[in-house]
């Protein structure tokens, strides 16, 4: 799609919002002369100024003054539903009667153990949440999840504005916010901060897909709770609370994908405890094996996988104190592309002219080398104790160890490459989190509330064989202290945080070869944001958030010499690279009301000794083959842009949305683009949902398309003709639309329910290549994709999909 039309798009969706909701309902319309009036209070009889007093269904609302007082005039003579909330504190709904007159109502809250700072409550409070932060935040509830489960972490966010997917070959998918990725961009799984070599841009989250029943994005710097690193955002992934109810139930999921012909299934069991009130467990199972996949016109050769995970949960809730503990394992043997493995100059060469691979693969379950094998430990417990008035302290110990082996597709001499990896790393990782969130308190005409906390980590790196990075070991420690003023329409929200890195790291002198050195650094860094949210309406927010952010170098970035086989190109760290620092602001507008739901966001950052690996100028030759070079660099950079979405009922049962994501990334030093920054892109979907009939539930018909423009703005150079070429070792590929269509419903058999879903992806079988994918030097993309998934629950559980 032109640029024209993107910001036409883009333009109209802000009108939408801007202008207010784009019907007027009958109830509106027919709204009487009547008015609401009274107070919000907590149980100690303090006024909640802030507070939420909404009746949705007219979509009409107030705000509680700085006394807790509210007005709602203009409503009809009729009985009316009326929900109150605030941050902090349960929600409460309340029948009106109105038909008589006027009417008076006092509301009072009752404090909860939720989290201020993190979105962990109902949809609906979710919701009034989101409204409530300064930061961008995309929110994918369960049943969002269940029309992509069973998908990797990347492939179910790449929908989301502001998020794209940076692939290596059909299997390997990691996350992409507004340009950043890998240490920029911190995944926490279950409260755990996720720690496994995530530094390689192949490696992807170690995270079972059938897991999570929420994923939240946090785009932008969001440091001050999980510590330097975080300059391009958080995902958030969490599993389903712990039931305490007594009973045994439970899910099964199955999938099916035709282009690889993956099977992929999970199966899940939790419960309450009878005899012992507030305990509760839940064991999953999960599986998926696949064979290699399909491009329109061809195989690409060994990219299967068979991935395997087990998460067991234990936890006890009693009065104020709640207990949790889970450990978990995932599993994963990925082949790695043929095609893009070569032994002599003339390969590599032929392929990047061809852009496709010199012979014929044939479709396989087997996995050969090149591949990976990698292992992912992880144990974690968890205390809470509520100490009243919305007043909790937590303490969390999270231990996680990652073996990760890589083969190469080195044959020479007769040698069978499966005998021995090409490198084997260890890396363990302790962590220990304590933190205090604050009793809300009165304060300059409105209501404070406070989240302090410390952290440490343990960490360590070794190398059994290979030496792509060098074993180390590093300690983190960091605090922070973080508030949250409401009064009236206006929230601020500010914070800082200290953090503190040693490392202690053993390269050798030249590179691979050469005597271990003892190498010992040093690192400390302030984080800082804050934030201000003005409520337009009762369902509509305008927030600003200024942050800045560091980030001390990894270990790959200093010290990396060799062959990364994930990614089939040679890696050389620079020794010179010092920590990142950012500044950035973000603009965000919300609206939450029944019919229309938007969220735009426009954003800017700028990035001191901005980290980027960049193209040496040539392949490099090793004895496992020839292989495209690239160098760890630093400059100066910005990444700015917009992005957002809406989401509009345009009838009864009919809705259609729309996805937007611009952004531009420019090395200022040099005065030119950076390299690998995500192409502007905008999609669109129509769903229509059918009343129900009989067995049939819920039956909704999707369908979408995504347009990806061709990324023009790249770095250059002058060859030794003396012509302008890309900086990299090809031009960026072509946009591409790609189509999509689904069906999903649940059927109804007596006292058994099922729930289904049929998509098919790639619906024109388009032959298409993205710039953010790694072997886009070799191959294409994946083509058609037809996915069928099935889930049903069994036993007294309570499907919450």
């Amino acid at each position: 799609m032109k640029k024209k039309n993107v910001r036409l798009a883009a333009l109209f969706m802000a009108g939408l919002v801007l202008g207010g909701p784009a019907y007027v309902s009958p109830a509106s319309a027919q709204s009487g002369p009547h008015t609401l009036r009274g107070s919000v209070a907590n149980e100690q009889a303090s006024a909640l100024a802030g507070a939420h007093v909404r009746v949705p269904r007219l979509e009409q609302g107030a705000i509680a003054n700085n006394n807790g007082l509210y007005v709602l005039a203009g409503l009809p003579a009729d009985t009316v539903t009326v929900y109150v909330s605030f941050v902090g504190y349960g929600s409460v709904s309340r029948l009106v009667d109105l038909r008589q007159g006027d009417a008076a109502e006092d509301f009072v809250l009752v404090a909860t153990v939720e989290t201020l700072f993190e979105v962990t409550v109902e949809e609906d409070e979710a919701d009034r949440a989101l409204l409530l932060s300064p930061q961008s935040v995309i929110r994918l509830e369960a049943a969002d999840l269940a029309v992509v489960r069973g998908q990797t972490l990347g492939q179910t966010l790449d929908r989301l504005p502001g998020v794209t997917t940076l692939s290596t070959g059909p299997s390997i998918q990691k996350p992409v916010i507004r340009g950043l990725h890998s240490d920029r961009v911190i995944v926490v799984n279950d409260g755990v901060q996720q720690e496994g070599q995530q530094w390689g841009a192949e490696h992807a989250p170690e995270i079972d897909p059938f897991a999570p029943a929420r994923i939240e994005v946090v785009k932008g710097a969001a440091g001050l709770e999980y510590g330097a690193g975080a300059i391009g955002g958080v995902v958030r992934v969490e599993d389903h609370p712990l039931p305490q109810e007594p009973g045994v139930g439970g899910r099964v999921m199955l999938n099916t994908f035709s282009d690889n012909r993956q099977g992929a299934g999970s199966i899940q069991v939790e419960g309450g405890s009878r005899a012992v009130p507030g305990l509760g467990a839940r064991l999953q199972v999960s599986a998926r094996r696949a064979g290699a996949a399909h491009t329109p016109d061809y195989v690409l050769g060994n990219t299967g996988f068979f991935e395997r995970a087990a998460k067991f949960a234990l936890g006890y809730s009693r009065g104020p104190l709640e207990l949790e503990g889970h450990v978990s394992r995932f599993a994963t043997e990925l082949g790695i592309y043929r095609g893009s493995h070569f032994n002599t100059f003339a390969g590599l060469d032929t392929v990047l002219a061809l852009g496709r691979p010199p012979v014929n693969y044939e479709f396989s379950y087997e996995i050969d080398a090149p591949k990976q094998d990698i292992v992912h430990d992880l144990s974690a417990a968890r205390l809470r104790y509520n100490l009243g008035d919305g007043a909790r302290a937590e303490v969390q110990y999270g231990y996680q160890r990652n073996r990760r082996q890589e083969f190469d597709a080195d044959r020479l001499g007769g040698r069978d490459p499966l005998a021995r990896a090409a490198f084997d790393l260890t890396l363990s990782t302790h962590t220990l989190d304590v933190k205090l969130q604050t009793a809300p308190r009165a304060f300059l005409g409105g209501n404070a509330f406070s989240h302090v906390g410390l952290s440490g980590m343990n960490q360590g790196n070794s190398s059994n064989i290979g030496y792509l990075i060098p074993n180390f070991r590093a300690y983190t420690g960091g605090a922070f202290a973080r508030t949250k003023w409401l009064s009236g329409a206006f929230t601020l929200d500010a914070g800082a945080r200290l953090d503190v890195r040693r490392m202690r790291a053993f390269p050798r002198e030249r590179g691979n070869s050469g005597a271990f050195e003892r190498i010992e650094q040093r690192w400390w860094g302030l984080s800082g944001a804050i934030g201000g949210i003005v409520q337009l309406a009762d369902t509509r927010s305008l927030a600003v958030n200024v942050s800045a952010a560091w980030r001390p170098p990894g270990v790959n970035e200093l010290y990396s010499y060799g062959v990364h086989h994930g990614t089939a190109q040679f890696e050389l760290g620079n020794r010179d690279i010092e920590p990142e620092r950012s500044l950035g602001v973000d603009f965000t507008i919300r609206q939450r009301s029944e019919r229309l739901q938007f969220d735009g966001s426009l954003f800017a950052t700028r990035i001191h000794n901005y980290i980027h690996l960049v193209p040496t100028g040539g392949p490099i030759v090793t004895v496992r083959g020839v292989f495209p070079g690239f160098q760890y660099d630093q400059t100066d950079a910005v990444l700015a842009g917009f992005d957002g979405s809406a989401s509009v009922e345009i009838y009864r049962g009919l809705a259609t949305d729309v996805v937007f994501s611009v952004i531009r990334g420019d090395d200022v030093t040099r005065d030119e683009p950076l390299l690998q920054m995500p192409a502007d892109r905008v999609g669109a979907s129509l769903a229509y949902t059918l009343p129900d009939v009989g067995a049939l539930r819920g039956t909704e018909f999707d369908a979408g398309v995504r347009f990806v423009r061709r990324q023009d703005r790249y770095p250059t150079r002058v060859n030794e003709d003396g012509v302008s070429v890309p900086l990299d070792y090809v031009a960026p590929p072509d946009g591409y639309s790609m189509f999509r269509f689904g069906v999903q419903g649940e059927l109804v058999l007596g006292s058994q329910s099922v729930r289904y879903g049929v998509s098919v992806e790639n619906l024109l079988d388009t032959d298409y290549r993205d710039y953010l994918s790694r072997y886009r030097y070799f191959a294409h993309d994946t083509g058609r994709n037809i996915v069928v998934r099935i889930q049903v629950p069994f036993g007294t559980r309570r499907d919450e999909d």
